[in-house]
């Protein structure tokens, strides 16, 4: 991954006071192996690219987080209520990828199997005020505006193309180049 690319992924979020509150009323939940990720986090590289407010066509805070030794639904519940408190400005959703994906083993290589390359993307906000940065297939289309299905052997072409039509993310983000195969 690009020093170069993650350190400006790491700016453009510290940016946001917004997200900023929101990756640390995350990392007060004390979730294992957990990232704010998916369209948050794309839609705010987008919209600094394109000059939009951060704020612009975010719909939803993807959290997820694993832990095989919980996968009771009713706790990833909880976990979006105590958020919706905190922030009830954000629309929280919370997923443990060890109830949503059986050959995974880390919330990362979960995130791997998301549909289109820039999605695959997630940032967690250390104790320490550090990051960690989650991209298993780089942050090169995310920081270059692309959009492109994951590669082999994760790459759903049909589920790529369904949401290439379904969320036109190219009438919005104009400078987005969507790779159709």
């Amino acid at each position: 991954m690009s020093i170069q690319y993650e350190e400006k992924l790491i700016q453009i979020v510290r940016q946001q006071d917004w997200i900023m509150e929101a990756l640390k009323s995350v990392r007060d939940l004390k979730l294992p192996d957990w990232y704010l990720a998916a369209g948050a986090i794309r839609n705010s590289v987008w919209n600094y690219f394109h000059n939009f407010p951060s704020t612009s066509h975010q719909q939803d805070m993807d959290v997820v987080y694993f832990d095989s030794s919980n996968i009771n639904k009713e706790r990833e519940k909880l976990f979006e209520s105590i958020l919706n408190e905190k922030l009830p400005n954000l629309k929280w959703e919370v997923k443990n990828q060890a109830r949503k994906n059986n050959s995974a083993n880390s919330s990362c290589e979960s995130i791997a199997y998301w549909s289109e390359t820039p999605t695959c993307v997630g940032v967690r906000l250390e104790n320490n005020d550090s990051f960690t940065i989650c991209a298993p297939h780089g942050l090169d289309d995310l920081m270059n505006l692309v959009v492109k299905p994951i590669p082999q052997p994760y790459q759903d072409l049909s589920l790529y193309q369904e949401r290439i039509a379904e969320k036109k993310w190219d009438k919005f983000w104009t400078k987005l180049r969507i790779v159709r195969p």
